[in-house]
């Protein structure tokens, strides 16, 4: 493969108005809908990458900037250009109730992407799409995928058309892995990964990620298209800014041998040690579950988590809009279960005036659903959970997070600390701050200066950008993302130009007609016919004088299906049935 080149051409800039987007293929913005720049950036080049016959694309986009939006308009494209007739959208099963399991809310973006007629149905543990293979949009979990019914039915619904493939968090697909191993299986023409942070922290290739191998023989993810933190910031109400507050602590260490006495500092003593090795001292002295650690890293996180509600809520009532609908809320992160129980008694004993709970795999589910849900309506003002509340949890009003765990990996670090950097609309702007609290004895320290140093020069450019004329050209600088660590490299692009003859996709333009944009939920759409057919069943039982289970077994015997099998135009025709069964009196 040929290695990223070190420098990137200059490219136009995208345009951000409704009007100016309509150029997208397959794509008709209503109801004054305008894609983010990065969006219509990425979209851009997928719809010239698709037309040069390059199939397999990656977009790397930060927590909140979009996703969902840019996976669903990237198959309307693909779709107008005959690319492929179907899409199966896969995302970690945490993901699928924020992001993609709300019917209203698809059918919405749809009608906003003035998307042609399309069916959809998302589908985890449930094969009603199955009844219907000629749903044109599924959106499931790689879980699903993976385990042996799921992934019956996927095999069966892709042989039945052109699939396009959707890898949301894609960084969770590692190549060797189950998940991809069974993905792999099913036929597909074409896929784009999404992922803020495309790569594992061990190293593993990716599924379906476009690499390429560069002049020192490392391999290199190439992105279509990059939104970094920078990018957020300067385009602005995306991303919370942070501030970072590591503690130290002074150690007094006695060697047993010697019974010398030595004092020390956390950040000293890891300059003594690898991280792994301290991590192993200071576990078999507890250190983090101690009264004066607990004290020092959570005291000052919740004076600050006080000072913000109270500001928030002053300037709001002094700026006439009453208090706030949604307050500030803290999450905490620990190492373990035993030491989220800690944590949780030491703050439900030292701070009492706030609502607090916790999440694990010790406690027990429905508690655990129950908790959760009451966190996300900001019932609870404080969360203390081990690894429970990852991507695709989306509540914005987090905006304190203490670190206390283990996890330093660079990727993990980032997606642990995005879940308090939503922006969050219902906020003005100085609410709009997350403060990250941990302690120095964490490598983390490092991924927090860099963070900030991202935030400081988006500003910058921001402010930059609102002083003078609008930039005529992208920013070149871009990073590519290493399988074992971040190298920034330019990233490569495609030419905006298209190649003559490189049509490996076969793709066949579709024309779309001019009327309403129509997007049906085959799950609501089944709904609402069992219904009608329920209620036509009883109606024709009464007027014929039958018992109603021979309305129904007439029905299945007219069909040859009991109605728990039939499929969408089966059900229409159970109705029609009823209906002319009415028109005529009698059973016919």
């Amino acid at each position: 493969m040929v290695p990223a080149p070190d420098s990137e051409p200059s490219t136009p800039s995208y345009p951000t108005t409704q009007a100016l987007q309509n150029d997208l293929p397959g794509i008709r913005l209503q109801n004054d809908f305008a894609f983010r720049r990065g969006q219509y950036a990425f979209l851009y080049k997928l719809a010239l990458a698709f037309q040069q016959g390059v199939p397999n694309h990656l977009g790397v986009f930060v927590p909140g900037y979009g996703k969902t939006i840019t996976a669903l308009a990237s198959f309307l494209i693909a779709y107008h250009l005959g690319a492929a007739d179907k899409l199966v959208v896969f995302v970690p099963r945490g993901n699928l109730r924020d992001q993609y399991a709300d019917p209203e809310a698809l059918k919405t973006l749809f009608r906003d992407l003035g998307a042609p007629p399309l069916s959809f149905c998302v589908a985890d543990s449930d094969r009603v799409f199955l009844k219907n293979l000629r749903t044109q949009i599924i959106i499931t979990t790689y879980q699903y995928a993976s385990g042996d019914a799921g992934h019956r039915a996927l095999l069966e619904y892709c042989q039945h058309g052109r699939c396009m493939f959707v890898f949301d968090e894609v960084h969770h697909l590692a190549d060797d892995g189950t998940w991809a191993s069974k993905i792999s299986d099913l036929a597909f023409t074409c896929s784009v990964a999404l992922s803020g942070t495309p790569m594992r922290s061990d190293n593993k290739t990716l599924f379906g990620v476009p690499f390429e191998t560069g002049a020192d023989g490392d391999q290199y993810y190439v992105a279509l298209h990059e939104v970094t933190m920078r990018d957020a910031h300067e385009e602005g109400g995306i991303l919370k800014r942070v501030q970072a507050h590591v503690i130290d602590y002074r150690l007094q260490l006695l060697r047993e041998d010697t019974g010398e006495e030595v004092e020390m500092s956390l950040s000293g003593l890891a300059e003594f040690g690898n991280s792994q090795e301290i991590d192993v001292y200071l576990a078999r002295q507890r250190l983090r579950f101690h009264e004066v650690y607990l004290e020092s890293l959570l005291a000052p996180a919740f004076a600050r988590f006080a000072e913000k509600r109270q500001n928030l809520t002053e300037r709001m009532v002094e700026a006439g809009l009453g208090r706030p609908a949604r307050q500030h809320q803290l999450l905490m992160i620990a190492m373990s279960n035993r030491h989220a129980a800690a944590m949780l008694d030491f703050v439900q004993r030292r701070f009492p005036q706030f609502k607090s709970a916790r999440i694990g795999q010790d406690v027990p589910a429905p508690r655990r659903a129950m908790d959760l849900e009451a966190y996300r309506q900001g019932a609870l003002d404080v969360m203390v959970q081990v690894d429970m509340i990852g991507e695709g949890t989306d509540i914005k009003p987090i905006s304190v997070i203490v670190k206390a765990d283990l996890v330093r990996a660079y990727s993990k670090t980032l997606q642990q600390v995005f879940r308090g950097m939503r922006y969050y609309d219902g906020w003005d702007e100085p609410a709009n701050v997350c403060d990250i609290y941990t302690a120095n004895d964490s490598e983390v320290v490092e991924t927090l200066a860099w963070m900030t140093s991202e935030e400081q020069i988006g500003i910058k450019q921001l402010k930059k950008t609102n002083r003078a004329a609008p930039l005529t050209t992208e920013p070149t600088e871009r990073s590519a993302w290493h399988l074992k660590q971040v190298e920034h490299r330019t990233m490569k692009t495609h030419s905006l130009e298209l190649a003559s003859g490189s049509n490996t996709l076969h793709l066949r333009p579709r024309a779309y007609e001019d009327a309403a944009p129509q997007v049906v939920d085959v799950n609501e759409r089944e709904k609402e016919l069992r219904q009608q057919c329920a209620a036509l069943a009883t109606e024709l039982a009464y007027a014929v004088d039958v018992p109603i289970r021979e309305v129904h077994a007439r029905a299945k015997q007219h069909l040859a299906k009991g109605q728990g099998d039939l499929s969408l135009s089966e059900l229409e025709r159970k109705r029609r049935w009823l209906d002319r069964c009415m028109r005529h009196g009698r059973l016919i």
